[in-house]
């Protein structure tokens, strides 16, 4: 199922992306000889007019072949040929494909708050910490559980989901914070440290989440033990506890060795003894209980929905830009890239979470394409703009030796680039 969600979603957004190119080509009284959806050999197709519409073997992307678009062909005269058309057309051409793309996001993502879908209570909540891990980032900056987040790297900050957000995206860059503190505003500098596995920035805060259990794994320790959904944890091996982190942190240290825990039930205070086991998938010490997250179920009218979609896409957008930017200024690791298997996986993912997070998916990867696309990088879409700006500058086009040289460097960074986020795909399964 995981594979065919993500053919779905690849599908459709590269559908999008090539009958944005086909619509303004066609306007453009361009002759469209193929439009493909996948790469490789036909598997089915039938021609209409002068266009061939077929599926091909590589679900991988697509294409739409016009009439004298590869500089290799040599051009015949015809008016409807590609490189017959004025540059401005050809570059109107060439970026409605990613445009499109990027105007999918923007209208899909008001379908999101529409329909509504489950997420952590505290997302919508104002930032206010409710634990600082020791040793973190957050910890050497000096912040302190109570803290409430205003303002980060000069954005407002008004919930959980910009906090973390702004924080994922800028590994090792300092950021000024304002945080309320027992009444008084105080400015904290932060410096978020990259995930050595991910790449993303981390700072070690967290909400407040109250350790109570939400759900316990029959046949493991804690079923065994007696513990059970609604409990309240008050300490381990005499340690208070007041948030989950420190129970969880109490567990995954604790493998193979029995450990005390103190609960709440009922009004009544209740010891259990149970022994962590060590967990060969995730590598530390489990008990089989999970948190009890709360969750809400959020649905917004037509109007409001519209608003919250487009100010939603917009900071991904920017987010999206901000992330391009430290990368190729080689201030953000490549680690934090994905490719087919992590799309593949959150896909599969997202549809199991319901509608609403599957086209929250679809919309962010939508943008990424549509932006990613626009790069003044030979092969891609932007290149070839770039292409035609120079021609438009010098009153004639690159010659077809440079266009090549060109094209094979670009080609041979986006299949080294694929290699390496492939690889990244590839260890994040193994490596834990």
């Amino acid at each position: 199922m995981t594979l065919i969600y993500f053919l779905i979603v690849i599908g459709i957004l590269v559908f999008v992306h090539e009958f944005g190119h086909f619509i303004m080509a066609k306007a453009a009284g361009v002759r469209v000889e193929k439009f493909s959806l996948g790469f490789g050999p036909k598997l089915v197709g039938y021609k209409k007019g002068d266009t061939e519409y077929m599926i091909s073997a590589l679900p991988l992307g697509g294409y739409v072949k016009m009439a004298g678009e590869n500089p290799d062909e040599e051009p015949t005269g015809a008016r409807d040929e590609f490189q017959a058309k004025p540059v401005w057309q050809r570059v109107i051409i060439a970026v409605t494909g990613p445009v499109t793309n990027i105007v999918l996001a923007f209208a899909l993502m008001p379908a999101v708050f529409f329909i509504g879908a489950k997420v952590p209570a505290y997302l919508d909540e104002p930032a206010r910490i409710g634990w600082v891990e020791t040793g973190s980032a957050a910890y050497k900056a000096g912040f302190e559980r109570g803290d409430l987040i205003q303002e980060m790297k000069s954005r407002d900050v008004d919930n959980w989901t910009k906090a973390l957000s702004i924080i994922a995206a800028n590994p090792n860059t300092e950021l000024d914070v304002r945080v309320k503190r027992a009444g008084l505003e105080k400015t904290l500098r932060l410096i978020p440290e990259a995930d050595p596995r991910t790449g993303v920035g981390e700072a070690g805060l967290l909400p407040e989440i109250p350790p109570i259990i939400g759900s316990v794994s029959p046949g493991m320790p804690a079923e065994k033990a007696g513990l059970k959904p609604g409990d309240t944890i008050l300490s381990v091996n005499g340690s208070p506890v007041v948030h989950w982190i420190q129970f969880s942190q109490a567990i995954r240290q604790n493998v193979g060795k029995e450990i005390t825990i103190n609960v709440k039930r009922d009004n009544e205070v209740l010891s259990v003894v149970v022994t962590p086991e060590k967990s060969e998938t995730l590598g530390y010490g489990i008990i089989g209980v999970a948190q009890d997250l709360k969750t809400v179920t959020k649905r917004f009218g037509v109007a409001e929905s519209i608003k919250k979609g487009f100010s939603n896409t917009m900071d991904l957008f920017g987010l999206t830009i901000d992330v391009l930017k430290r990368l190729f200024s080689f201030k953000l690791s490549i680690k934090s890239l994905g490719g087919p298997i992590m799309i593949a996986q959150l896909s599969g993912q997202a549809a199991q979470s319901g509608l609403a997070d599957f086209l929250r998916l679809m919309s962010f990867i939508s943008l990424q394409l549509g932006i990613l696309n626009l790069l003044p990088i030979p092969v891609l879409d932007g290149g070839l703009v770039l292409f035609l700006i120079i021609e438009a500058v010098r009153k004639k086009p690159l010659s077809r030796r440079a266009m090549e040289i060109a094209q094979s460097i670009g080609f041979a960074a986006l299949i080294t680039l694929f290699a390496i986020i492939s690889y990244n795909d590839v260890m994040r399964l193994f490596v834990k």
